[in-house]
């Protein structure tokens, strides 16, 4: 196994500058393929790679249960590209700002937000509970190994993930949620809403003889090919993205999943509750 003692190779203004634009090979001096663990220069840790970390049964039980979560959205945010205005059906533009249309999909649960004021299931977990369940061993498996090769990130998420109405919890892991992407090369970004002592746990799936989409720091001039069985550990608050997917084919594929914990879930009270609120706000009698 590499250790990797990584200084940032661009300011904290010229990388930000990045926020929204697609990577390239320029971005990036070290193409990271074997068991590797990155650390900046004050000892902090940036990522853990394990190759072949996951059976490939393993993986596929992930892909085959959650796969149906994925689908046509606009709701990534500065990660599916430059932002734009919404444009209603009449034509007119709406204040409301969206990202660029991609695959992409929610399983799990989500939190109280501007548009949705109370914590839930996303709308696969509740339509489709069988195979939300079916895929609990995929991500406790994943559980696991974040226990194993990051113990003092995974301490500090397992304890609020503890503290937490179990309703909203995957089974007794860490994660609330998990994103599951399809073919979708993100833009520069940084993570929000999870879990800010928490990492990202990333795992991909692939089909096709194709090559890059590799993960990149580009703050750090390092990038991670990323292959099926695979396993990366990351800190997902620097700036990240995906590299050009190269020699694409018509059935290609990539579907990739990153699981965390949102970050206030642990105000989430028990359903009934929750579901009373909502009533209560919408009769006018009560403020959320």
């Amino acid at each position: 196994m590499e250790t990797y003692k990584l200084k940032k190779q661009l300011t904290d203004e010229q990388a930000a500058a990045l926020k929204g634009k697609y990577l390239r090979e320029k971005h990036y001096d070290t193409l990271i393929t074997g068991d590797a663990d990155g650390y900046d220069t004050n000892g902090r840790l940036l990522f853990k790679f394990r190759k072949n970390a996951i059976p490939m049964e393993t993986l596929k039980l992930g892909v085959d249960s959650f796969k149906d979560s994925i689908e046509l959205t606009e709701s990534r945010g500065i990660a599916s590209g430059s932002s734009h205005k919404r444009v209603r059906k009449d034509g007119s533009i709406s204040n409301t700002t969206v990202g660029n249309k991609v695959e992409s999909g929610s399983v799990g649960f989500m939190d109280s937000a501007a548009m949705v004021r109370y914590c839930r299931k996303t709308a696969f977990t509740k339509n489709y509970f069988d195979k939300f369940k079916s895929g609990v061993p995929f991500v406790k498996f994943i559980d696991d190994k974040y226990k194993e090769l990051c113990p003092n990130h995974y301490a500090k998420q397992k304890a609020i993930a503890d503290g937490t109405n179990k309703n909203y919890v995957i089974d007794d892991t860490s994660f609330t949620t998990i994103t599951v992407n399809k073919n979708f090369r993100t833009a520069v970004h940084k993570d929000a809403g999870d879990f800010p002592d928490g990492f990202g746990n990333l795992i991909a799936y692939r089909e096709g003889d194709w090559k890059g989409g590799y993960f990149c720091l580009p703050q750090y001039k390092v990038a991670i090919d990323l292959q099926n069985t695979d396993m990366l550990f990351v800190d997902v608050h620097q700036w990240h993205g995906n590299t050009e997917f190269i020699n694409t084919e018509e059935d290609w594929l990539r579907i990739s999943f990153v699981l965390y914990y949102r970050e206030y879930m642990y105000k989430c009270k028990q359903p009934a509750e929750e579901l009373f609120q909502v009533k209560m706000s919408q009769t006018g009698f009560l403020k959320l």
